[in-house]
């Protein structure tokens, strides 16, 4: 008996090729990924390129095990079945580290100017389906001088966010919000030769005076007014006398519409908790309060404001990541998946990064001005549909007619101890 063996030509595009030329150039995507074991025998799916497709089909494309087995059928990846892909997709989940790695580091050794640049620190949480709590946390640096990550890091949902996490260079401002207001991240920027700009509450800080006196942050807050804040000198308690911090301590008052909805926040917080509410918290409600490295001859307190409010922009690169790319819709329970899941969406995002800024820059002066600018979200979700179908192709679904046995292996239901419910055979019906 001869079986038909289903024939397709793989589902290349220029698109695809064109998506892979965005990679840096000394990515060998074939040695790394038999170096870090994604890629042990060559049986279906034969190539780093084929392997890094499949995941984005998984991933960004949205697609579950078995479908993803179906489509590269279709796309002459291979006749794998949704177990195969699973397992090839657990084991790739270092390489796919490595590769995202290398696109952040490639991005790193772009040219700056001298002086200082921000990085933007902050993380966001991801959820498996029926959890609820969180299961993982992506730690992130992001410069909003060129709309580029410069450091990504998955952890489980139990990873601190902590400003340790991000690699420091000379001349960089990390600013951050007040769930970073720890002493020890602070004192490893300053001994890394970086600047720091962190949001800070009344009980963050264990705040001194420059002669080494305990400072009465509240007494200090009194002699604050609407149209003069304070900006002084104070050092940092750290935990030995080593792991001092000399800062800046600013305080800015609020808005009075600012300061009524910090205070509702409050105390909605409190009588959910079933706790008495501080009063100290909403006497400090009334005011930002920062705390900085930066110079006051280079930087004053207006414009220290106005770098920490820049912070508002990775929390905008979260938004994208996850209304555009839908990361936050995380199907897989099992972690190895799930990170792999995770790296190939944040893959993406990178190659979208660097994909929009070669597009950005042949935006017209005429359309680039203050008045007129492009929208980073559309060219963003633009983008992200653009590699979508590169990734998959278009779908020829002719040799199926003919040549289709492996394919519908893959698209048969698996036994179930439920019988499948059919319409009776019944006269009366038709």
């Amino acid at each position: 008996m001869i079986h038909e063996v289903m024939t397709c030509a793989p589902l290349l595009s220029p698109e695809w090729e064109d998506a892979l030329s965005s990679l840096p150039a000394a990515l060998d995507l074939d040695q790394t990924a038999v170096k870090f074991g994604a890629l042990r025998r060559r049986r279906e799916i034969s190539s780093g390129k084929d392997l890094l497709r499949l995941a984005f089909a998984y991933g960004p494309c949205g697609m579950s095990l078995r479908s993803t087995a179906n489509w590269a059928c279709i796309a002459g990846l291979g006749k794998l079945s949704d177990v195969a892909v699973l397992n090839r997709l657990k084991g790739a989940t270092k390489w796919l580290e490595h590769i995202a790695a290398e696109l952040l580091a490639d991005t790193g050794r772009m040219d700056f100017p001298d002086r200082y640049r921000l990085r933007l620190i902050d993380g966001t949480t991801v959820s498996a389906p029926g959890s609820k709590g969180t299961d993982f946390k992506i730690h992130a640096s992001y410069d909003p001088a060129t709309g580029h990550f410069a450091h990504l890091e998955i952890t489980d949902g139990h990873g601190a966010e902590c400003l340790t996490r991000s690699p420091v260079n000379p001349g960089e401002i990390h600013i951050a919000d007040r769930g970073y207001a720890y002493a020890k991240g602070l004192h490893s920027i300053i001994t890394s030769g970086g600047d720091f700009i962190v949001r800070a509450g009344w009980r963050k800080f264990r705040l001194l005076h420059s002669d080494g006196s305990r400072l009465d942050l509240f007494s200090a807050l009194s002699e604050v007014t609407n149209a003069v804040p304070i900006d002084r000198q104070v050092i940092i308690q750290g935990r030995s006398k080593a792991y001092d911090v000399p800062a800046r301590l600013i305080a800015i008052r609020k808005p009075p519409a600012a300061i009524e909805q910090e205070k509702k926040r409050l105390r909605r917080i409190s009588s959910k908790k079933c706790t008495k509410l501080n009063p100290k918290s909403l006497i400090a409600a009334e005011y930002m309060l920062l705390v900085t490295s930066l110079p006051k001859d280079d930087f004053n307190t207006a414009s220290v404001a106005d770098l920490y409010r820049l912070r508002w922009q990775i929390e905008l690169a979260f938004k994208r990541l996850k209304s555009i790319l839908h990361i936050d819709r995380l199907p897989a329970k099992d972690p190895d998946l799930a990170k792999s899941w995770l790296r190939a969406h944040l893959i993406l995002a990178l190659l979208i990064e660097r994909k929009s800024a070669h597009l950005l820059e042949q935006a017209t002066q005429e359309e680039n001005n203050q008045s007129r600018s492009p929208s980073i979200w559309r060219v963003y979700k633009l983008l992200r549909q653009s590699l979508i179908s590169a990734i998959q192709g278009v779908w020829d679904l002719n040799p199926i007619t003919h040549h289709g046995h492996a394919f519908w292996r893959s698209i048969w239901e698996p036994p179930r101890r439920r019988k499948r419910q059919q319409i009776l055979r019944l006269p009366s019906l038709s």
